[in-house]
């Protein structure tokens, strides 16, 4: 691919950049990384202002066909992620806008996509994702939730977990057993469902720090219209096959970390040890040169699945690749910045803690990335099967 842009894509980068630029000076101060919207009301509540200010602008459209209200092109999507992920920026839904809209543009029926996309794009509806269950996580066709067919309902029993921001979501797409005689992976059905729906019960799962962006899901007869099915019924995992594409790009958690990087530049140019600035420590300036070339790796990767993705060319181990690289590069980072912070990068809410106290929170959380989305070990596993051909163990 070209990585040369043009004119006109100068310019379009230059409008998301100065919109979030602005954006940033109205952020929380406690909304560090994606996890705190779910955590703290102000929190929330900023995310569903910068929501509504993109929507405005059509920019949670980008790249949808145009009969559905789409704007711009993938390119555009790309130096969207760019500008946000740099400023910390929320307002994208990463379910609804992120995964499921481009979901529903592939594999949806009309019916589907002209009830759901547009509330999407107007940010009226806020989404979650339910997919892991107790006994049924990187192995997710082994779920045991079912949905059975009676007449023009499906009705829904069993439990989810790790559900990331269920107890903000409006409505919640998930993975069911709709028959349960036929053989894995293809007794599965994508399913649609409003979250007030009677039956449903939403239970936060606190963390050891006091947040709680996961929740427990529970379902109890549940009744949710058959025509809120994406696909087929029972082909259900070839729809969550392709959204997994787009759950796994991460230019803008890579992004965060150019932006970080910076900032860790600026640290060691101004922190004196010993004397010296710790920008004239030969071991600190080779892992923050080893961070910075890993960095643009990152950056090229994700480019590679934006253009991919484009040409409808992608496939799923190049989305698995940078979903690998990208969150182990991330937990590097964490882990490098805060041996050069020492103890006080143990500190948070307080005068005495470096760069407003955020890596603290992301120390705890770093690993959380090489986990969620299907863990590494699994990525690994689809370049092997799919990628390469390899065999698999017996």
């Amino acid at each position: 691919m070209d990585f040369e842009l043009t004119d006109e894509q100068k310019a379009r980068r230059k409008e998301f950049f100065d919109i979030c630029r602005e954006l940033e000076k109205k952020k929380p101060p406690n909304l560090v990384g994606l996890e705190t919207i779910y955590d703290h009301d102000e929190c929330w509540e900023f995310h569903l202002h910068c929501a509504k200010q993109f929507a405005q602008k059509g920019w949670l459209s980008l790249a949808w066909p145009p009969e559905y209200g789409g704007t711009g092109n993938m390119m555009d999507r790309v130096l969207f992620a760019e500008a946000r992920g740099y400023h910390g920026i929320p307002g994208v839904d990463v379910f609804g806008v992120g995964m499921l809209a481009p979901t529903l543009i592939q594999a949806g029926n009309e019916e589907v996509k002209k009830e759901f996309l547009p509330p999407i794009a107007r940010a009226e509806i806020m989404w979650c994702e339910l997919w892991s269950e107790p006994n049924a996580g990187s192995d997710l066709a082994a779920l045991s939730t079912t949905a059975i067919r009676r007449g023009d309902e499906y009705i829904i029993n069993g439990q989810k977990t790790w559900n990331t921001g269920a107890h903000r979501a409006d409505w919640g797409f998930g993975v069911f057993k709709t028959d349960l005689t036929a053989r894995k992976h293809h007794n599965l059905t994508f399913i649609l469902l409003d979250m007030k729906t009677p039956g449903i019960t939403v239970k936060p799962i606190p963390y050891m720090d006091g947040g709680r962006p996961f929740c427990e899901v529970y379902f109890d007869d549940v009744r949710v219209p058959a025509k809120n099915i994406v696909g087929q019924e029972n082909e259900g995992w070839a729809v969550v096959n392709t959204l997994a594409g787009f759950e796994r790009s991460s230019l803008t958690e890579i992004m965060s970390l150019v932006r970080a990087l910076e900032d860790l530049v600026k640290f060691c140019n101004e922190t004196k040890r010993n004397g010296q600035p710790l920008s004239k420590d030969p071991v600190i300036r080779n892992r923050i040169a080893q961070l910075a070339c890993e960095l643009e790796a990152a950056r090229a990767l994700a480019y590679r699945v934006a253009d991919l993705q484009n040409r409808n060319e992608m496939a799923l181990m190049d989305a698995s690749a940078v979903k690998i690289f990208s969150s182990e590069l991330a937990e590097r980072f964490v882990f490098t910045v805060t041996d050069i912070l020492g103890p006080y990068g143990q500190v948070k809410l307080s005068r005495w803690a470096p760069m407003g106290g955020a890596w603290e929170k992301m120390y705890q959380g770093c690993f959380v990335t090489t986990i969620s989305m299907g863990t590494n070990e699994i990525q690994r596993n689809i370049i092997a099967w799919y990628g390469l051909g390899l065999p698999r163990m017996k």
